[in-house]
């Protein structure tokens, strides 16, 4: 099934906002985005196999066919400008596919916001792929974001824990290359209580990957700081999809 979800639709859509999930998410974490961002601002998503939409399908392996089947998937969506969202984990693979749509289409995104990430060169071996079961529940506890009872509950954690898995492996094996930075904006999006960004070292490493560094943003919350401040982070984007393009794009609803 081709990775890319569409939540707006394309009449009223002037610049596509593409939004890469965290680890153990899919693409409905943005579905709802699409009624609370101006008409102009479309939004779609990018999910990896095995889970959403995708569930059944095997998990990938290599962060490299993962990139390319991304470039593939969006390539109808470039017709109009795009910016790249990525939240932790997403935040990685949107960095990859930001120098793989240079390296395809001559072309980046004209933006690209990392959410709740240090970049790829700083990220802490925190926990692996082979971690225990219990070992993945006491890092997502301390991560926030997820309640307590479905931490208990063994049916959502026996749905939870193999994808985390997987996409843990997938960091695991990705490639470390130097590519030269990027020409688009790059914004870093924080959480002022996030326990696993430090915000004033992730946005110095996040410069290092473009010529066009942005001011950080902070915003009240953990590592999950969106589902927190949802209106603040939309507001954010909004602002920064609109300086994008020039200020030629927001339009109320």
């Amino acid at each position: 099934m081709n990775a890319l979800r569409v939540w707006s639709k394309a009449d009223e859509v002037r610049m596509w906002l593409l939004c890469l999930p965290p680890g153990g998410g899919d693409a409905r974490l943005y579905k709802e985005w699409a009624g609370r961002l101006p008409e102009s601002i479309g939004v779609a998503a990018l999910e990896l196999p095995g889970r959403g939409g995708r569930k059944g399908e095997p998990w990938a392996t290599s962060s490299e066919a993962v990139v390319d089947e991304y470039a593939d998937a969006v390539t109808p969506l470039l017709e109009r400008p795009v910016m790249l969202y990525g939240h932790s984990m997403g935040a990685v693979l949107a960095l990859d596919l930001a120098h793989a749509l240079r390296a395809r289409h001559g072309a980046e995104p004209l933006a690209l916001v990392t959410a709740a990430s240090e970049p790829p060169e700083r990220r802490a071996v925190e926990i692996t792929s082979d971690a225990t079961d219990d070992e993945l529940v006491r890092w997502l506890r301390a991560l926030g974001g997820t309640h307590e009872e479905l931490l208990g509950c063994p049916e959502y954690l026996a749905e939870l824990l193999p994808v985390l898995r997987a996409d843990l492996g997938l960091l695991e094996r990705r490639p470390r290359r130097a590519l030269p930075p990027l020409g688009c904006p790059v914004h870093v999006y924080l959480g002022a209580r996030d326990p696993m960004v430090d915000g004033p070292g992730a946005q110095r490493g996040w410069a290092a990957h473009t010529t066009r560094e942005q001011p950080p943003r902070t915003f009240p919350g953990g590592h999950f700081f969106v589902s927190e401040s949802t209106e603040q982070v939309l507001a954010a984007l909004a602002e920064d999809a609109d300086a994008a393009v020039g200020g030629r794009l927001l339009r109320p609803r």
